[in-house]
């Protein structure tokens, strides 16, 4: 019995300290391309999803399709940054930049404490303009590709592979 109750209280303890293990630090090739990144003021800043404000709203919808614009058309240049707060209030930046007509997708969650604390590259194969929304049939939230965007509400969509990132 006695045995028992020390293995449970020995497993209790491995489950409480495991998940709080600290994560490796990000490289040295990561650390530059985030100092990079937060030091570029060539990045034009976008409201999160469902935090836009009415005086953001089309300047956001602006932005997103002179990125949609330069993705078509092959020689312009767009940079796009975001910066999405987590329940806990830890940043969570995301930075797009489409040059030469190609679009790619920088996520940092280095300051997010109880995240990954890692920085991800995705290269769109794809990118869309939309409205992204909760279906009140399935319940699930919807991206549906539009080319008229009404109040505001336009969401980029890019396509990485098997990945649906949205912008």
């Amino acid at each position: 019995m006695k045995s028992l109750l020390l293995l449970i209280s020995f497993l209790v303890l491995v489950q409480y300290i495991w998940p709080q293990r600290t994560p490796e630090p990000l490289s040295h090739e990561e650390q530059r391309l985030v100092a990079e990144l937060r030091t570029d003021q060539a990045y034009l800043q976008v409201s999160c999803r469902g935090r836009r404000t009415v005086a953001s709203a089309d300047k956001d919808a602006s932005y997103r399709l002179n990125a949609l614009e330069a993705f078509a058309g092959g020689n312009k240049r767009s940079k796009l940054k975001k910066a999405c707060i987590t329940k806990e209030g830890d940043p969570i930046l995301s930075y797009l930049t489409v040059d030469n007509g190609k679009a790619s997708i920088v996520i940092d969650t280095s300051q997010d404490e109880f995240g990954p604390k890692r920085v991800y590259s995705y290269q769109c194969g794809e990118l869309a303009i939309g409205i992204y929304f909760r279906d009140l049939k399935s319940g699930r939230l919807v991206f549906q590709k539009t080319a008229k965007i009404e109040g505001g509400q336009a969401t980029l969509q890019c396509i990485a592979g098997p990945k649906e990132i949205f912008f």
